[in-house]
C-alpha cells in the first residue's frame, strides 16, 4: 500500500504471551500514527505478557495530534530506517509490570520532541543507540520523576545524540537515578543537569568519545550527581562546570582523556559538598578555579596524576572547608588564592589549604595566603614534590597574610617570599628553599638591643625562618665609616623555625674595641 495511516495504536499481550508488531522494509512509506503509539500495558489492574515492536528498514511516525504520545512500556528495535516523533513526547518505561521499558536502536535515526527514560514508580527503562542517531528538538530525561524510577542511556560504536534546545537532565526527581554512558560516540547538548532534585543520583560517564555542551554542565543540584571522563573529550567551555549545587554533592572524576573548561565551581553553593579528582589525561580550563564556596560549603581538589592547568585565570579557595592535594601529576596555576576559613578566639577554625606529597605545583603570578582583614587563613604544607612560584621577570611571590607556610620536605623555589604581617609565620623543618628575595615584618626580623655589659657588648635580635639566621659585625674605619663588604659573621643559627624568636649574643671584649663596631643581623636562605 503506498498509505499506512491509523489513529492510534495499541501493542500488547495477555499475561504470559508476546505479542510482536514487526515492521520490514517499508522504505519511505511510513506507519503513521495520528495520536498515539503504546507498546506495552497501560494499567497494574490488568497485568499482562510483554509486547514489542521491531522496524526493520522502515518508518515509524508519531504525531500525537489530541494530546497523545509514543509510549514504550514493553521493547522496540529500530534497526535502519528511521523512528520519527517530532510533535510529541516519547516516554520508554513505566511503573507497571513488567515494570521495563527499552528502545534500542540500531543504524537507525530517531527524530524526536522530547525524550523521557522512565516516567513511573519503581520504573526501569533504556534506550541503547549504537551506530545510529537521535536528535532531540526539546529536552531528554534519563531517570526520574517518580520514586524508585531508574533510567540508563548507552550511546555507542559511532552513533550521535544532539539536545541542543532543551536540558539534558540525569537522575531529576523523587529519590530516583539516572545515568548516560557514552562509548566511541558523540552526543553535543545545550546544558546538563546531573543528580538534581530530592535524594537522586546521577552518573555521566564518557568511556571514550566526546561531549561538547553549548551551555553548562551541573551535579550534585540539591542530590548527588557524578561525571567520569575515562577517555575521549568533555568540552564545557560555553558556561560554568558547577560541581555539587544547593545542598547537593558531586564529584568529577578526570582518569584519562582531555577535560576542557571554561570555569570551574567545586562546592561553591550554600551546604554543597564537591569534589574535583585527576587521576589522569588534562584538565585546563580558560577561566578560573573557585573551591569552596558560603554557607558551609566543602569543596575539595584532589591531583593524584594527569594535568591541572589554571593559567588563564585565579585559582581561589574560599570560605568554609576549601582544599587542594597534590600527590602527582602537575598543577599549573597562574594566582592561588588562599583565603578560607574564620578565626574564633585567635585561633583558626577552619583553614583553605594547599597539600603537596608529590608531584609538581607552579604559579607564575603567586600565592596569597590568607587575610587579616577578613580573618581569611591560608595553609601551605610542602612535605614533598616540587612547588615553584617564578616567572621570566622573577616577580613570582608567595604572600602569606594571615597564615602559615610549612616546609618538611620536597623542594620550594619561589622569587619572593612575603611576611609583613603578624600573623604570618614561615616553618622550615627540611626539604630545599630556594628564595630569591625575602621581604619580612620590620618588627619581626631585626636587631632589638645592643647592650654593655662591663667590656663585652650583648646583641639581642628577633631571628626569622631560613636556613640561617646570622649575627655578623665589622671593624669601622678610622672615623667611623665602614662598607657593607667588611661584614663577617660572628654567630650562626642554623635551626630557626619560626619567624620573631628572640635570641642573644655576648661579643666578649667589644666594649673596649676602637674606633667602633657595627653589628647587623643577617638571613640567609
Amino acid at each position: 500500500k503506498s498509505t499506512l495511516t491509523i489513529s492510534n495504536l495499541s501493542v500488547s499481550a495477555p499475561s504470559g504471551s508476546i505479542d510482536t508488531l514487526s515492521l520490514d522494509n517499508t522504505g519511505v512509506i511510513a506507519l503513521h500514527i495520528l495520536n498515539e503509539l503504546t507498546i506495552g500495558i497501560t494499567s497494574d489492574t490488568f497485568p499482562g505478557g510483554a509486547a514489542e515492536l521491531l522496524s526493520t528498514n522502515s518508518t515509524l511516525v508519531v504525531d500525537g495530534l489530541f494530546g497523545g504520545q509514543l509510549l514504550d512500556y514493553g521493547a522496540m528495535v529500530v534497526a535502519g530506517g528511521s523512528l520519527v516523533t517530532t510533535n510529541c513526547s516519547l516516554v520508554v518505561g513505566a511503573s507497571f509490570s513488567p515494570a521495563v521499558g527499552s528502545l534500542f536502536i540500531s543504524n537507525g535515526m530517531a527524530l524526536a520532541r522530547d525524550v523521557s527514560i522512565v516516567a513511573g514508580e519503581d520504573a526501569i527503562g533504556t534506550i541503547e543507540i549504537v551506530g545510529g542517531t537521535m536528535t532531540l528538538s526539546s529536552y531528554l530525561s534519563v531517570g526520574g520523576n517518580d520514586t524508585g524510577s531508574q533510567g540508563n542511556l548507552f550511546v555507542a560504536n559511532g552513533s550521535l545524540l544532539v539536545v541542543t534546545n532543551d536540558t539534558t537532565y540525569i537522575g531529576e526527581g523523587f529519590e530516583c537515578s539516572g545515568s548516560i554512558t557514552i562509548t566511541d560516540a558523540t552526543m553535543i547538548a545545550s546544558d546538563i543537569v546531573v543528580g538534581d532534585g530530592f535524594q537522586c543520583g546521577g552518573d555521566l560517564i564518557i568511556e571514550s568519545g566526546t561531549i561538547t555542551l553549548r551551555g553548562s554542565l551541573e551535579f550534585g543540584a540539591g542530590s548527588g550527581g557524578d561525571v567520569l571522563l575515562d577517555g575521549g573529550s568533555l568540552i564545557v567551555t560555553n558556561g560554568p562546570t558547577t560541581i555539587a549545587g544547593e545542598n547537593g554533592s558531586g564529584e568529577i572524576t578526570i582518569e584519562e582523556g582531555s577535560f576542557l573548561a571554561r570555569e570551574i565551581l567545586v562546592g561553591s553553593a550554600y551546604h554543597a559538598g564537591g569534589v574535583l579528582t585527576v587521576n589522569g589525561g588534562t584538565t585546563h580550563l580558560n577561566s578560573y578555579l573557585q573551591v569552596g564556596g558560603t554557607g558551609f560549603s566543602d569543596g575539595a581538589v584532589f591531583v593524584n596524576g594527569g594535568q591541572l592547568v589554571v593559567t588563564n585565570g585565579d585559582t581561589i579557595l574560599t570560605k568554609y572547608g576549601a582544599s587542594i592535594t597534590v600527590t602527582g601529576g602537575l598543577l599549573a596555576a597562574d594566582h592561588i588564592i588562599m583565603s578560607a576559613g574564620k578565626v574564633e578566639n585567635g585561633v583558626a577554625s577552619i583553614t583553605a589549604s594547599l597539600s603537596v606529597n608529590n608531584g609538581f605545583v607552579t604559579a607564575t603570578t603567586g600565592i596569597t595566603l590568607g587575610d587579616c582583614a577578613s580573618d581569611g587563613v591560608g595553609q601551605i604544607i610542602l612535605d614533598g614534590g616540587q612547588l615553584t612560584v617564578t616567572n621570566a621577570a622573577h616577580t613570582g611571590f608567595i604572600d602569606i597574610q594571615n597564615g602559615q607556610l610549612v616546609l618538611s620536605s620536597g623542594l620550594l623555589q619561589v622569587d619572593k617570599l612575603v611576611m609583613t604581617n603578624t600573623c604570618s609565620s614561615f616553618v622550615h623543618t627540611g626539604g630545599t628553599l630556594i628564595v630569591g628575595s625575602v621581604i619580612l615584618d620590620p618588627n619581626a626580623f631585626q636587631i632589638t638591643s645592643v647592650a654593655r655589659e662591663g667590656n663585652d657588648l650583648l646583641i639581642s635580635w628577633l631571628m626569622a625562618p631560613g636556613q640561617t639566621n646570622a649575627l655578623q659585625v665589622s671593624s669601622g674605619g678610622p672615623h667611623g665609616a665602614y662598607t657593607t663588604n667588611t661584614f663577617t659573621d660572628l654567630f650562626i643559627v642554623t635551626n630557626n623555625t619560626t619567624t620573631g624568636s628572640l635570641t642573644n649574643y655576648l661579643d666578649i671584649g667589644a666594649a673596649t674595641n676602637t674606633p667602633s663596631r657595627y653589628y647587623r643581623a643577617r638571613l640567609s636562605p
